[in-house]
């Protein structure tokens, strides 16, 4: 039985925009767990490659394919403009949840 290409497999599923949203929520959901960015834009980096190719993720967004090289690499940090772009361009979007039961203790979340 022939073995298949981990990440041939990975970026095959990923191009399909339902697999990779979930696919980014658990890296996002990583983020807010420890506090692990690298985990989240290597996700992204895979989609991206998944959908298209850099070149034109940034061609779609609008700003320079080295600019979102280095994003995708580590070597910048995303602004939210950046990221909305990004995704916007492979076909997604941001979404949000609750973070807390409605049991939980909400006291913490208070705003000053």
């Amino acid at each position: 039985m022939p073995v298949k290409d981990y990440r041939e497999d990975l970026l095959s599923r990923l191009a399909d925009s339902n697999y990779a949203s979930q696919y980014l929520k658990i890296s996002w959901d990583e983020i807010l767990q420890d506090g692990n960015t690298e985990a989240f834009l290597l996700a992204l980096k895979n989609v991206v490659e998944a959908k298209s190719n850099v070149t034109d993720v940034a061609n779609k967004a609008k700003f320079p394919s080295q600019h979102l090289h280095d994003l995708l690499n580590g070597k910048s940090n995303p602004t939210l403009d950046t990221l909305v772009l990004v995704l916007g361009a492979v076909g997604l979007t941001i979404d949000f949840k609750p973070a807390l039961s409605d049991t939980a203790d909400k006291s913490s979340w208070e705003i000053h």
